[in-house]
């Protein structure tokens, strides 16, 4: 984060993007969001290789017999998970002054005429996997490693955003993929007497809480790029005609600073 902020101090300020994006910020009067939540999630293992040594053959069967033996999938509630996303939501969305409304209160923000918005999370997906982790460091000129699998867990997000009362593109859908793994904390020792180099490590292994933890932190990554998606949109439809946007700008509201994004944002999906 500090070197984005870091960059951002070399940008133009009397940039026409730039003052276009200040005054969206500027202006943060009576905007809604009508945000609704999937039913479930869809939850899959890669671990393919369970079934080669469990000896199951019949590719029917491979998605229940993965989920069976998953180390967190099979014991993860759909229900917190949503909860914990759907509030990091809210909360990080109330900080860039969004009103939000719920599926069951559709009625009143329909009665908002301006500056409303719905944000459906259509779809979350998440998977489970194995990755390989390599430490490594070089004794006297020689290199040592250590490789390791580590439990994987990558939560998938697609997103419908809208704005009400302008049916020019539709819903579009946009995606975001985040993941977390074990911590494995190692360390090389080289022991003078015996001339040999040991490996000692922990692994702070994943559980469902660290899952809950991540949807929450998810919710409030992803409610500041709903607010950076609407800006940039801001943006693109007051610059001068026949006019592209050069950079896709984001916000921080704590420090209320703007910087060019990275891979920090939603991916636009093609229809």
């Amino acid at each position: 984060m500090s070197v984005l902020l870091f960059s951002g101090l070399f940008l133009p300020s009397c940039s026409p993007e730039r003052k276009l994006a200040n005054e969206y910020v500027k202006n943060d009067t009576a905007r809604s969001i009508l945000l609704l939540k999937p039913a479930y999630i869809y939850k899959t293992s890669l671990k393919t290789y369970i079934l080669d040594s469990l000896g199951i053959t019949d590719k029917s069967l491979s998605d229940s017999v993965l989920l069976a033996n998953s180390d967190i999938l099979q014991y993860l509630d759909d229900s917190m998970f949503i909860a914990n996303y759907v509030l990091g939501l809210k909360k990080e969305l109330k900080k860039f002054n969004f009103t939000i409304y719920n599926e069951d209160n559709t009625a009143d923000f329909m009665e908002t005429d301006r500056n409303a918005y719905l944000v459906n999370v259509a779809q979350i997906e998440v998977e489970e996997n194995a990755l390989p982790y390599r430490d490594e460091t070089w004794i006297d000129n020689i290199q040592y490693y250590h490789d390791q699998l580590l439990n994987t867990i990558t939560v998938d997000s697609w997103f419908e955003i809208s704005e009400v009362n302008n049916n020019k593109n539709g819903r579009q859908v946009y995606f975001a993929s985040d993941e977390i793994t074990d911590d494995l904390k190692g360390e090389f020792t080289y022991d003078v007497f015996t001339d040999n180099v040991k490996y000692f490590y922990k692994i702070d292994s994943l559980d469902t809480d660290d899952v809950y933890n991540f949807a929450y932190q998810l919710g409030r990554t992803y409610a500041a790029y709903t607010f950076d998606l609407l800006m940039n949109k801001y943006i693109q439809k007051h610059l001068p005609s026949g006019k592209q946007p050069g950079t896709y700008w984001r916000f921080d509201p704590v420090n209320h600073d703007l910087f060019p994004a990275t891979g920090d944002r939603f991916v636009l999906m093609d229809k």
